[in-house]
């Protein structure tokens, strides 16, 4: 295996693990420390990469692994798949922590904030890419948007299926290692995309941000009534419908 895949399996195995003990029981949140402190090592350790020596040096030899003109949409699509294995598995019926509604619920709203800090922190910091594109290269937010996902899953099926709960952590390690091979991306930017990505799901997993708000469940234990009052009066013949839901 290629000295960058080992460098990013290693680090986000590093986060994974932590996880597994510190989200273990639904009952237990434990402290906040607990879900927090993995993924803010790795984006420290993001931020120490960012050091030219490091940053270009990691560059380099990610780069004389493909020829100087490799280039792949792949990353684009696959972005998008541990959210097609989520529902997929939710089709299945495959038990997870949630109801779809509730993953799908906690999905977006990690997504909302993970991309306003993601574009923040792009115009904020200015670094510019690799290939000397935009000023937007740190960090990156196809990592980012994928290990959304991935730590969704996680989160949803590690306690039920650890194969497919893991499986998002292979796409996400594709995606960013595609991202710095097209030379789109420094490798800290990868790793801090990850990094964000998985502090911003264990935080909405922590505190449940409208947890209780399933506007389908109050529609699904109403029950509809049909009310129809006649009436009648000089040359009248008629009434009152009355329909609720």
């Amino acid at each position: 295996m290629s000295r960058l895949l080992s460098i990013l399996i290693i680090t986000i195995s590093f986060n994974t693990y932590a996880f597994e003990d510190t989200l273990k029981s639904q009952n237990k949140r434990g402290s906040y420390f607990d879900v927090a402190w993995a993924p803010v090592g790795l984006s420290l350790i993001s931020v120490d990469l960012m050091r030219d020596s490091a940053k270009f040096g990691l560059q380099r030899m990610a780069r004389s692994m493909v020829k100087d003109d490799f280039y792949t949409h792949a990353d684009d699509f696959l972005q998008f798949a541990p959210s097609a294995l989520m529902y997929g598995a939710d089709i299945l019926k495959i038990p997870a922590k949630n109801t779809p509604w509730h993953q799908t619920k906690f999905l977006v709203i990690s997504e909302m904030i993970n991309g306003a800090l993601t574009l923040g922190m792009k115009y904020a910091f200015g670094i510019q890419r690799p290939n000397n594109g935009a000023i937007t290269a740190y960090p990156s937010g196809h990592t980012s948007q994928t290990f959304v996902q991935c730590q969704v899953l996680f989160n949803e099926f590690k306690d039920t299926a650890p194969a497919l709960a893991y499986s998002g952590y292979s796409i996400g390690v594709t995606v960013a290692s595609l991202r710095v091979l097209k030379n789109k991306h420094w490798v800290p930017d990868v790793i801090m995309g990850a990094g964000l990505a998985m502090l911003v799901v264990n935080t909405v997993y922590y505190f449940e941000p409208l947890k209780d708000w399933n506007p389908w469940k109050d529609r699904k234990n109403r029950k509809g009534e049909l009310f129809f009052t006649p009436s009648f009066g000089n040359n009248f013949y008629g009434g009152n419908l009355r329909v609720s839901f």
